[in-house]
């Protein structure tokens, strides 16, 4: 649906593919910073028909559904150690737009392997680890430094870029970068579709933990 193909060796051809991609804003409009997009609102998308209506609108907003989704998303990050990222933008979520980003240490030196609250100082060789909002002492130091994924939300991507004096190399590692951001539209599409066909939407009770307001004796009281 996304994907194209383009000839790696025709120069005229690669920078017309990427001049005429479909582009959308990486925040607002007002930011008017813009990156390589694709819409996938479902109504953009050719339903097929033996999946139904209800089915097809329904499981768009179902957890498991969008735990996918940023699992998909993660995994394009991944194989680009996360310099090159991609994420969901527009006011319904309907874009999937290809962001610049990178990793950098979080600065966490320890977590709670409990509740897995990570905490920015390290456990000492002889002490215990106590976490700070379980109070279990199971903090221990990680054992390798811990990284955090960034992204520039506000930076744009060959906003206004004519290509002109880019090498032919460079032009078509960013062709085949593009074609890769397509195929993960056209896997998101292929996810959506096979999870519509394959599952059916059930509603199950949850208990939510509350925190209240008790009284407690005072020692030494009545």
């Amino acid at each position: 649906m996304y994907t194209k193909h383009i000839n790696l060796k025709k120069r005229g051809g690669m920078i017309a593919f990427l001049k005429k991609h479909s582009r959308y804003n990486t925040m607002n409009s007002w930011n008017q910073s813009t990156s390589y997009t694709n819409n996938i609102k479902l109504h953009n998308v050719d339903k097929p028909d033996d999946i139904d209506s209800d089915i097809w609108w329904d499981i768009l907003w179902v957890s498991q559904w969008q735990e996918k989704l940023s699992d998909l998303l993660e995994e394009f990050g991944e194989k680009y150690n996360f310099q090159w990222q991609t994420g969901i933008n527009g006011k319904s979520g309907g874009y999937v737009v290809l962001y610049q980003g990178g990793i950098e240490p979080s600065g966490y030196e320890s977590y709670c392997t409990h509740c897995g609250q990570k905490n920015y100082q390290s456990v000492p060789e002889d002490q215990d680890g106590i976490c700070g909002r379980c109070d279990a002492k199971t903090r221990v130091n990680f054992k390798q430094i811990h990284m955090q994924v960034f992204t520039f939300p506000g930076k744009s991507v060959d906003d206004h870029e004519d290509f002109e004096n880019w090498t032919l190399k460079k032009i078509r590692d960013r062709v085949e970068l593009v074609q890769e951001f397509d195929q993960l539209c056209d896997s998101i599409v292929d996810a959506y579709i096979s999870t519509c066909r394959n599952y059916r939407i059930a509603e199950e009770q949850i208990l939510v933990p509350k925190t209240i307001k008790v009284l407690e004796p005072l020692s030494g009281g009545i």
